[in-house]
C-alpha cells in the first residue's frame, strides 16, 4: 500500500543523534578489563588452592579476602600505582570492585562478570574511542545539538518529500553521516524494488564525500549535496560569521586555484592521498605579510586550504548554485524536519529504553511504524475527504 502512496519525487537523507540507556558511571577501558581478569584469575588461583586444602568449596568462588573493598582498593592501587590516571583512578577502582563484588554473588555471578567483560572488549577493538559504557558496550560517545557528549547512536532515515513516510532506517555507530548514504539507498531499493529515473536526492553536508558523489554517479542517481560552504550559506544567519573560515575562500574552477577574503590567490601546490582519499592543497607565502595573518591562520604560519573533491566534486558544486539546485536542496529540510519532529517532540522520545545495537534497532523499527502508520492514516483520511467533497 505505501508504494501507491509514496511520490518518489523527492527522497531526502538526513540523521540525528538519539541518547543511549547506557551509564557515564560505568566507562570501561581495555586496561581496567585486564585488572580486572587478573583480580578473578587471582582469586580463581586462590580458590582453587583452598579448595585442595579443604575440600568442601565451591571451584568458582573468588575468596573472601578480595571481597573485602579494603582489599581491593589495596590491590588496584598497589597495581595501577604508577599507570593510574589520577583524576579517573577512584571511578575505576570503583567499577573493579562492583564486579568483583557480583563475580561472588551466586554462582552465575563470575560468569556474567566475564561476559560483561568479553562484550565490552569486543566493542573497544572496533571503535577508536578509548572508553566504552559497561551498561551498553554497542553505544558511542557523540556530541548532540546542545554540544555535549553523551553515549548516543546515530539514527538515520530516508523521508519521501511529500508524504513523510519514512522509507529506510537504520541505527548506527558512527558519529558522522559519511558511510551512510550507500546503506539508506540500498534499503529503500531493497524494499521498493526499483527508482523511478526521476526520484532526486537530498542530503546535508555530512554525506558530502568522495565515495558518496562515485557511488550516486555510478548509479545513475540524480542528487543534491552542498559543500561545506554551501551548507555555511544555507544556515547563514545561524550562527556568527568567521570572516576568515574555509567557506570564504573563493574557488576558481578555470585558474584552478582559491581566492582570500583579501583577494589574494592561494595556487594549487600539491595533492596527497590520505585513506585511499586525494586531497589537493592551496597556499602561498602572501600570507607571512598579510595584517590579518594572525586572526586568519596564526602568527608566522601559512593558511592551506584542502580540497577533497575532484571532477564529481565540482560538478556538484556547479549543480548546487544552480536555481534548480537550491529549489531541490530547500525541500530537504521541509522533509527531514517532520519525522524527527515528530518523533522528538509528539511522541517525546530522546532516549532509547533497549541496549545494544540490534534491541535498539529493533526499537527504531517500531518508532518508524508508528509514524508511516499516523501519515498513512492522514493521508488516506484525506483522500476521502477530499473525493467527498468533490462528489457533493
Amino acid at each position: 500500500m505505501t508504494t501507491t502512496i509514496v511520490k518518489l519525487n523527492h527522497i531526502a537523507l538526513d540523521g540525528t543523534k538519539i541518547k543511549a540507556n547506557a551509564s557515564i558511571n560505568k566507562l570501561i577501558n581495555q586496561e581496567e578489563i585486564i585488572t580486572v581478569r587478573e583480580l578473578l584469575k587471582k582469586g580463581i588461583d586462590t580458590d582453587e588452592t583452598e579448595d585442595k586444602i579443604y575440600g568442601d568449596k565451591r571451584g568458582d568462588e573468588v575468596p573472601s579476602e578480595l571481597t573485602s573493598r579494603k582489599k581491593v582498593h589495596e590491590l588496584i592501587q598497589n597495581e595501577r600505582k604508577e599507570n593510574s590516571d589520577t583524576k579517573n583512578e577512584n571511578k575505576l577502582r570503583k567499577l573493579s570492585m562492583r564486579l568483583l563484588e557480583q563475580a561472588c554473588t551466586g554462582s552465575n555471578g563470575k560468569k556474567q562478570v566475564l561476559e560483561k567483560l568479553e562484550r565490552a572488549e569486543e566493542e573497544l577493538k572496533n571503535t577508536p574511542q578509548g572508553t566504552v559504557s559497561l551498561t551498553d558496550p554497542g553505544a558511542r560517545w557523540m556530541k548532540n545539538k546542545k554540544g555535549h557528549w553523551e553515549f548516543a547512536y546515530n539514527f538515520q532515515i530516508a523521508i519521501d518529500h511529500e508524504t513523510g513516510i519514512i522509507l529506510a532506517s537504520n541505527v548506527n555507530q558512527d558519529p558522522t553521516d559519511h558511510y551512510q548514504l550507500e546503506p539508506q539507498i540500498e534499503q529503500i531499493i531493497e524494499t521498493l524494488g526499483t527508482i523511478p529515473e526521476h526520484t532526486k536526492f537530498s542530503g546535508d553536508n555530512g554525506y558530502y564525500t568522495e565515495d558518496n558523489l562515485e557511488y550516486l554517479a555510478e548509479e545513475g542517481f540524480d542528487a543534491y549535496i552542498p559543500n561545506r560552504k554551501q551548507a555555511h550559506e544555507a544556515k547563514k544567519g545561524l550562527k556568527e560569521d568567521k570572516p576568515f573560515s574555509k567557506h570564504n575562500f573563493w574557488y576558481d574552477y578555470r585558474e584552478d586555484h582559491y581566492i582570500c577574503p583579501n583577494n589574494k590567490t592561494l595556487p594549487y601546490r600539491k595533492t596527497y592521498t590520505y585513506n585511499g582519499v586525494s586531497r589537493r592543497q592551496y597556499y602561498c607565502s602572501d600570507c607571512l605579510r598579510c595584517p590579518d595573518q594572525h586572526e586568519c591562520v596564526g602568527k608566522n604560519r601559512v593558511r592551506i586550504i584542502t580540497d577533497y573533491g575532484g571532477v564529481l566534486a565540482e560538478q556538484m558544486t556547479v549543480k548546487m548554485e544552480t536555481p534548480e539546485g537550491k529549489l531541490e536542496y530547500a525541500k530537504r529540510k521541509e522533509a527531514v524536519e517532520w519525522p524527527f519532529g515528530n518523533i522528538k517532540y509528539n511522541l517525546k522520545y530522546n532516549e532509547f529504553l533497549k541496549r545494544g545495537r540490534t534491541k535498539t534497532n529493533t526499537e527504531k523499527s517500531l518508532l518508524c511504524i508508528s509514524h508511516n502508520s499516523k501519515r498513512i492514516y492522514n493521508i488516506l483520511k484525506q483522500k476521502k475527504i477530499d473525493m467527498k467533497n468533490l462528489n457533493t
